[in-house]
């Protein structure tokens, strides 16, 4: 009798220890496919930026305005410098013309919103 509960408890943690190891290894593969796909997200969202930046320069600000509604279910509102339409901050000059543009998570990168007109460059 005793070896059978001996033989039951044995497999039993041969079992358990195989299930952790799985797990742990399923954990460290899903972090990295994670990891990975913040980056391809960081990346593009980066791309996409500046290409908007490059492609928007020179519009109006109800140009933009309209362009930038279309994808959002937020309604435009100016705050600090810039005209926030969903995640997104549009930096224009005194003119109405598009300078600059924003987002909501900066990590710590100096934001166009926070800056005056006057020390806005293009």
């Amino acid at each position: 009798m005793m070896k059978a509960v001996v033989s039951f408890l044995t497999i039993l943690l041969i079992f358990s220890n195989g299930y952790w190891l799985f797990a742990s290894l399923d954990s460290g593969v899903t972090a990295s496919y994670q990891s990975q796909e913040l980056y391809e997200y960081k990346n593009t969202q980066e791309q996409l930026l500046k290409t908007f930046k490059e492609v928007a320069s020179g519009k109006s600000k109800s140009d933009v305005v309209r362009i930038a509604e279309k994808y959002s279910e937020t309604p435009a509102f100016d705050k600090d410098g810039c005209t926030w339409i969903g995640w997104l901050g549009f930096k224009f000059d005194e003119q109405g013309v598009f300078q600059d543009i924003d987002w909501t998570i900066s990590y710590g990168d100096k934001s166009p919103c926070s800056i005056s007109n006057n020390q806005v460059t293009q």
